[in-house]
């Protein structure tokens, strides 16, 4: 992370001498526009979520940062002025190595991914659902990230479906039938119905389709339906064949995810 960090600021650096030489007062270069837009986009993709999840940055100081990047992605667009330009590579330039590279250098050692994942997960009041995770822990502990993410994902529908029981099966299968019935609007698409009367036949029905209906039964919204989608397209990744790396930082974002969602949200209370 140092070094990715450091070659960001270096880039960003270099950006900025760029811009401060170009003798106009708007920048229509292509080249220097795409090199905005692209450190823009490599700071959503590879820093802002695990700097806080992962290296214990402020996450207030991580979403200064991300106004500022995602300030850079919208100037990037044709004929921004200069001054725009200077000034928000100067607010992301001036206090870069204080505010992000040497926090994470004089952090204390020691804190891996496995301890990192028992101190989130380490509340959870459930046995059945702690055997699950303790056993993702240890996957994590051996550097088995796929593993880890399938019991993770076990442990989470597994959850999910708990309450689904507590709820009524009844209330779930009638939320399905109007969903499905919605011609307009963000159901509309939507053509699941349901007839599930026992645990055992909402185990068949795909995961994709339960998130779909328990954000119908206002159990989630729709941002946390798209960040548990997420999780669940990790856990398919990691079940199948492909080249698509697994990092502890994807782990960790995934269980953080997973606990803030599904594991501490008492709508999700099987009891």
């Amino acid at each position: 992370m140092l070094e990715d960090l450091r070659s960001l600021q270096s880039d960003l650096n270099a950006l900025k001498k760029d811009i401060a030489a170009e003798a106009k007062d708007k920048i229509s270069k292509k080249a220097l526009r795409e090199r905005a837009e692209a450190l823009g986009t490599r700071w959503f993709s590879e820093f802002s979520q695990v700097l806080s999840t992962v290296h214990g940055i402020s996450p207030d100081l991580v979403e200064s940062y991300s106004q500022a990047f995602g300030r850079l992605i919208k100037i990037s667009a044709p004929n921004n002025q200069k001054s725009s330009y200077k000034e928000t590579l100067l607010q992301l330039t001036k206090s870069f190595r204080d505010d992000l590279i040497l926090p994470i250098q004089t952090r204390p050692k020691g804190g891996t991914k496995a301890s990192l994942l028992e101190e989130l997960l380490k509340d959870l009041p459930d046995p059945n659902e702690n055997e699950y995770l303790a056993e993702a822990v240890a996957c994590a502990r051996h550097d088995f990230y796929r593993a880890a993410a399938n019991l993770g994902w076990c442990a989470a529908i597994d959850r999910i479906h708990r309450a689904i029981e507590k709820h009524g099966f009844t209330k779930y299968n009638i939320m399905s039938e109007s969903m499905a019935s919605q011609t307009k609007g963000r159901y509309k698409k939507f053509n699941q119905v349901q007839d599930v009367s026992s645990i055992s036949e909402l185990r068949e029905v795909f995961d994709n389709v339960i998130l779909w209906i328990i954000e119908g039964m206002n159990l989630i919204d729709s941002n946390q339906h798209a960040r548990l989608r997420s999780c669940f397209e990790l856990r398919c990744q990691c079940s199948h064949p492909g080249d698509a790396p697994v990092t502890e930082y994807n782990l960790l974002a995934f269980f953080s995810d997973l606990n803030e969602i599904i594991f501490k949200n008492t709508k999700f209370n099987s009891n």
